[in-house]
């Protein structure tokens, strides 16, 4: 069996997955607006949740907007998945309400993937190439889900970090009391809070290129402090962290 790169990890930021291949996983609580796979490639993955209760498991399953912490003490691969941009691995991942292991036929193929791509998980292609072939497994078991069209517009708009909150809202037809009640509904989150998490997607992938307070700047975060506290709020690591498997 091939074995992973233990010099270093590989990352790739496309528009509707990020991937992560890391030679341990220890994140801090946090909560993501994606839907996660954790892989354990040696060693189970271990995701605790605030009350303390624990799941344990080869791969494990975490829906979006969940605050948990999750840990590996092995050679790792950490999916996540744009609910929006891929909205049936986000209804995978709710199908339980909380954090699964994955089993059966599911394991059983990633399992053969991830055997068949060990020696080459630090490369963008391959990593991005898993990323995407686990997607077409997870569409064909799960539910089809739809979105309030006045959600969807709303969405599409603040996928730009400079864009206008409130004119974005004021084109929905509807009072923003009942467009947050809509969004919280559709999309798991309010509509600031997914603003907020658009901007840090944004940033991560300039910091591929630009250094921590050019990312910050380029996403509209108001300060490097702040993009920082948002990305440990919302992945568990710091941008340092993540910035060495950061690859274009």
């Amino acid at each position: 069996m091939g074995r992973l790169n233990e010099s270093r990890i590989g990352a790739v930021i496309a528009d509707a997955f990020a991937v992560r291949a890391s030679t341990a996983m220890r994140s801090t609580p946090h909560a993501e607006h994606g839907a996660a796979l954790l892989v354990g490639i040696e060693r189970e993955v271990i995701v605790t949740e605030p009350g303390g209760a624990v799941v344990r498991g080869r791969a494990v399953v975490v829906p979006p907007d969940l605050w948990h912490a999750a840990a590996s003490p092995g050679p790792t691969l950490g999916f996540l998945y744009d609910p929006h941009e891929m909205p049936h691995v986000a209804a995978h991942a709710r199908l339980r309400g909380g954090p699964c292991p994955l089993e059966g036929r599911l394991l059983s193929r990633l399992d053969g993937a991830v055997t068949a791509h060990r020696a080459s998980l630090s490369r963008p292609d391959v990593l991005g190439g898993l990323a995407r072939e686990v997607a077409s497994w997870l569409a064909r078991e799960s539910p089809r889900v739809a979105l309030d069209g006045r959600v969807a517009r709303v969405l599409e708009a603040l996928r730009d970090p400079a864009a206008d909150r409130r004119h974005a809202v004021s084109r929905a037809g509807v009072s923003e009391a009942h467009l947050q009640a809509l969004f919280v509904r559709d999309v798991g989150l309010p509509i600031r809070t997914f603003q907020l998490w658009r901007r840090l997607l944004v940033a991560l992938g300039a910091f591929a290129r630009l250094d921590a307070t050019g990312a910050a700047h380029a996403a509209g975060f108001a300060d490097l402090a702040h993009f920082s506290r948002t990305c440990r709020r919302m992945l568990g690591y710091s941008p340092s962290e993540l910035r060495s498997g950061l690859m274009e």
